[in-house]
């Protein structure tokens, strides 16, 4: 047998989402190890697997609902033996509807986890196996500000959004000191969809909510109105992410000529923490000082980026 780059040890339950999984790794260049690809009619099942454990590079523990079944059972233990006397790599895959590894797999716990989520239409996940299986760190370009569409279909732009959606609000910045989320070929008739990302010590990740609206500024510049795709929230080694998608951007190409953020909400905010400010919360003074009612800012904010639309 030669040797290939993964083993996908799973519950054959889970054999459909499974499939997928190898055949977008096959896409990316990856050989993986799969019983049914494999195994030839007539082996011996038993003596096949063992001798693919013993080949492996790495070994993809797949975790879906159904937890783990007898045979991954054994080949998970054996992983973890492995991964001790030959420091062969384990990543513990959770499937979609996987929150966290199953206490049935304790063992699991403590190896850095890949998870999908709901779906696995997740480009940010495939690139994180990938780079565990491969042990070379691709460009992760969800993992910077200036994401351009990573995986949901762009919908069509809500010129009209709803102003009373309006509830949050928050300070982005690339570390490169250029523009946060300047999306790459944006056209007017689409909504661009990106993971916005807090870092591992801001807070209010999980506070908005499905259909809630957020405002976006950075370098004293209101850039984004972004709407919540869902109320799930990722965590990663750098931080967390949520899909957006931007229902209003600039349509001015020089970001730099966009009016000072006074202008458009009426405040200037004083921070610049990367936290989510509620606009309801009784503790963020800076803008109950300079607003008494929410529905006067929100449609105000409307309002002022209808102005700068139409410039």
């Amino acid at each position: 047998m030669s040797e290939f780059d993964v083993f996908l040890a799973h519950n054959s339950l889970d054999k459909p989402l499974i499939q997928k999984i190898y055949d977008e790794l096959q896409k990316r260049g990856i050989k993986p190890w799969l019983d049914e690809v494999e195994i030839c009619p007539g082996d011996n099942f038993q003596f096949m697997i063992r001798k693919a454990i013993k080949a492996a590079r790495t070994a993809a523990i797949c975790i879906g609902q159904n937890e783990l079944g007898k045979w991954q059972e054994l080949e998970t233990q054996t992983f973890v033996s492995l991964a001790v006397q030959q420091s062969v790599r384990i990543i513990p895959v959770l499937l979609p509807g996987v929150e966290k590894i199953p206490e049935s797999a304790f063992a699991l716990d403590n190896f850095h986890a890949v998870k999908f989520g709901e779906t696995l239409n997740n480009q940010q996940a495939f690139d994180l196996l990938e780079w565990g299986i491969t042990g070379k760190k691709p460009e992760l370009p969800w993992k910077i500000s200036g994401l351009e569409d990573p995986s949901p279909e762009p919908e069509k732009i809500c010129q009209e959004f709803d102003p009373t959606k309006i509830l949050f609000i928050k300070n982005v910045k690339d570390p490169s000191g250029c523009w946060a989320y300047r999306l790459k070929g944006v056209r007017e008739d689409k909504a661009p969809v990106f993971e916005l990302m807090w870092r591992s010590s801001a807070h209010g990740s999980g506070s908005p909510k499905a259909g809630d609206l957020m405002i976006l500024h950075q370098q004293a510049k209101v850039t984004h109105v972004v709407e919540f795709l869902d109320d799930e929230v990722r965590k990663m080694d750098f931080g967390f992410l949520r899909w957006v998608k931007a229902v209003w951007i600039p349509r001015q190409q020089d970001w730099y000529q966009l009016p000072h953020q006074k202008e458009i909400l009426g405040f200037s905010p004083k921070y610049s923490d990367g936290n989510t400010h509620d606009f309801r919360s009784p503790n963020f003074s800076t803008f109950r000082n300079a607003w008494t009612s929410l529905s006067d800012f929100q449609h105000y904010v409307a309002d002022e980026l209808k102005k700068l639309d139409n410039i």
